[in-house]
């Protein structure tokens, strides 16, 4: 199995972004230009979203945990972003729910077992109680540090 990389230069803090759209496009342009994924990942990741969207909200903070068909990636990578302001993603249990999604987690994985894996890893770390509003006023070298050191990424 190959080890799933947390690209540095994909670890955003304070991204100011209008819309989810934008928030992706510079998530995956960042995995792109790493040589990470297709150049057709984003437009599968949007029309995912579209139909299978991923908000949730954990102690009252609103994530989202988008990805896409493993067809579109090279190498396996997560990038993450923690935005200045809320982004309005639906809600993963019910559509017709709107989650303001302060940090993004865009899984960028070639198999389902590591998909499940960081999944649920991830879930495991959002509900610590504290840790997403810690995440929230992290410098970016102290986020990427800490998603290295919490997220097993073999």
């Amino acid at each position: 199995m190959s080890k799933i990389i947390i690209p540095e230069k994909s670890v955003f803090t304070d991204l100011e972004v209008s819309n989810k759209e934008e928030a992706l496009r510079i998530l995956a342009d960042s995995l792109l230009e790493q040589g990470f994924i297709h150049d057709n990942f984003y437009k599968s990741l949007i029309n995912r979203e579209k139909n299978f969207p991923t908000g949730l909200e954990f102690h009252g903070i609103g994530i989202a945990i988008p990805h896409t068909d493993p067809k579109y990636i090279k190498k396996d990578s997560i990038a993450v972003a923690v935005l200045n302001k809320p982004v309005i993603f639906q809600d993963m249990v019910d559509k017709s729910n709107s989650i303001n999604v302060k940090i993004i987690f865009l899984l960028g994985l070639s198999e389902s077992t590591k998909h499940l894996n960081i999944l649920k890893q991830i879930i495991d770390l959002i509900q610590v109680k504290g840790a997403l509003e810690e995440m929230l006023t992290m410098s970016k070298s102290h986020l990427y540090s800490y998603l290295v050191e919490k997220l097993s990424v073999e």
